[in-house]
């Protein structure tokens, strides 16, 4: 899993909850992935936090507009707001306009109205600062300096040291949080976070950043119980819903999981990742009808969102729709082109719909990449047999049995190829191999049956020929080949029963082999009245 450092929401010293002379707070939101496609749910400007105090001349200034929507954008509670706003007073109006974002951002009725009555008067005086502040406003601009750097280590000390000076700054710990992700020790960002809730429960972003982080640490467990709260604190977030909805997935909980991927949907209609992971959803559930809608709106909002191409595919094809499959395996190793598992696996689609060619050249791509792919040069055999090159089949043929030696079916296929080159002592060898393998095999039998017979040994041809017989759905060519050895050995009654139990049976289905039976047969008839 990947973490963003970018574009965290930056919120002055009114963030404070519990000290007098408190910093800015930075909230983090993390990126992760899933399956291969990430999202950012926030991001952090390019200017660095800050965790300075407000400075001796500072301490009177008022709350601004900016400053109390990103405190409420943060989850940030109105009733803290209230207070810094009772203190410092304000230095804006509350507009009809300023009216509907605060409360789009979540502020209650109580601080509207504190705001309007502030926004006409002065702002209160500033409180002296707390004993001790100069101390700790060196190491607030310590710590502010290094995150400006990115020199997190040096923050961890700094941050370290004010939490020591004063244990419960919420934002202190939050951002040693921060730190502590950015130096890849998740451990130690955990139990700054946690410490964050201790002292400040209601914090959005702490909950989710926590939420996250548990995830990427493989705890979607103990993730649930934060992105729930999250999605509790702002239920219009749909980010967090999302993040849920992930952990919901993870901790084996389909039916919750689906029905949060559905509100960031309604939250978020823009949302491609959302539509994808729904997708992803109910393939895992096995609803490929729903599924391959998700993945088809997940793609009606990002076309180059090709993992959604290779989720419609699937569904598509647990659909029996191959037709609507390739084109979405199409397009999606047309950016994956590395991905030789799903080009193999195209490539069978292709030679089910007799596309012979463009399977050929698929699997031809793959053996020059990776040749020891299993079962590739089986697959090269089957679709050069089936475009009638014989060398070709061959070749492969040998090598996928030499890849496996104890495959029934690879034996008899390759004996089946040499028997067409008319190489028959060869092919004897693949079907005997094949019937050592597998004794019922019947159409490895018919194949030795077949080699022994152009090899004119009909004695051996004709008791496995028997046994074929004998079967209730034995094929008319095993009578034709049956006959034709009997009429050889000049066994003239058994040939004839077998040419006429052949036509019997064929009705049309081989018209040359049926002209051929039934001259002999009434040849043989003649003959045997004399």
């Amino acid at each position: 899993m990947r973490s963003s450092r970018g574009n965290v929401t930056r919120i002055s010293h009114y963030a404070s909850t519990l000290l007098g002379a408190a910093g800015r707070a930075v909230f983090l939101v993390l990126l992760i992935s899933t399956q291969g496609v990430a999202c950012a749910l926030a991001g952090r400007p390019g200017a660095g936090p800050s965790l300075l105090p407000a400075s001796s001349e500072e301490k009177n200034a008022p709350l601004s507009q900016e400053q109390t929507l990103k405190m409420l954008q943060a989850g940030v509670p109105s009733r803290q707001i209230e207070a810094f706003a009772r203190r410092d007073g304000v230095d804006f109006k509350v507009t009809a306009a300023l009216e509907r974002d605060l409360r789009t951002a979540g502020a209650t009725e109580g601080l509207i109205q504190l705001l309007k009555k502030l926004g006409n008067g002065a702002a209160p005086a500033q409180p002296p600062a707390p004993a001790g502040s100069t101390d700790l406003s060196a190491l607030l601009h310590t710590a502010e300096d290094a995150l400006t750097r990115k020199d997190f280590a040096e923050a961890v000390k700094a941050l370290n040291a004010v939490i020591a000076k004063q244990p419960a700054m919420p934002e202190a710990w939050f951002n040693l949080g921060y730190a502590y992700t950015a130096l890849h020790e998740p451990e130690e960002a955990v139990k700054a976070y946690q410490k964050t809730l201790e002292f400040a429960p209601d914090l959005f972003a702490a909950r989710l950043n926590l939420g996250i982080l548990l995830m990427e640490q493989k705890q979607p467990q103990a993730a649930l119980e934060h992105l729930q709260k999250a999605a509790t604190l702002k239920p219009d977030h749909a980010r967090a819903h999302l993040y849920y909805a992930r952990a919901l997935v993870q901790t084996g909980q389909p039916e919750a999981a689906g029905k949060e991927f559905r509100e960031v949907t309604r939250l978020d209609p823009h949302l491609a990742l959302a539509q994808f992971e729904l997708g992803q959803l109910e393939l895992q559930q096995k609803h490929p009808a729903e599924a391959l809608a998700a993945f088809e709106r997940a793609l009606a909002l990002d076309p180059k969102l090709v993992q959604a191409d290779l989720g419609a595919a699937l569904a598509a094809e647990a659909l029996n729709n191959t037709a609507q499959a390739v084109p979405h395996f199409e397009k999606y190793l047309a950016s994956r082109p590395d991905d030789v598992e799903t080009q193999f696996h195209l490539a069978r689609l292709y030679l089910e719909q007799s596309q012979n060619e463009k399977a050929r050249d698929t699997l031809e791509s793959i053996y020059r990449v990776k040749p020891d792919l299993p079962g590739l040069a089986a697959a090269l055999g089957d679709v050069n047999a089936r475009l009638k090159k014989l060398p070709e089949a061959e070749k492969y043929y040998r090598l996928a049995v030499s890849a496996q030696p104890g495959m029934v079916d690879l034996h008899r296929a390759l004996g089946q190829i040499l028997l067409d080159e008319q190489k028959y002592p060869e092919a004897e060898g693949e079907f005997r191999a094949a019937l050592t393998l597998d004794s019922h095999n019947r159409d490895a039998a018919i194949g030795l049956a077949s080699s022994l017979y152009f090899q004119k040994r009909y004695p051996e041809a004709i008791p496995i020929l028997e046994l074929l017989a004998k079967a209730p759905d034995a094929a008319p060519y095993v009578f034709f080949v049956l006959a034709t050895c009997y009429d050889h050995l000049r066994a003239r009654k058994e040939a004839l029963v077998n040419y006429e139990h052949f036509l019997q049976l064929s009705n049309g289905k081989a018209p040359d082999q049926e002209w051929q039976a039934t001259q002999r047969a009434k040849l043989l008839r003649r003959e045997l009245s004399k």
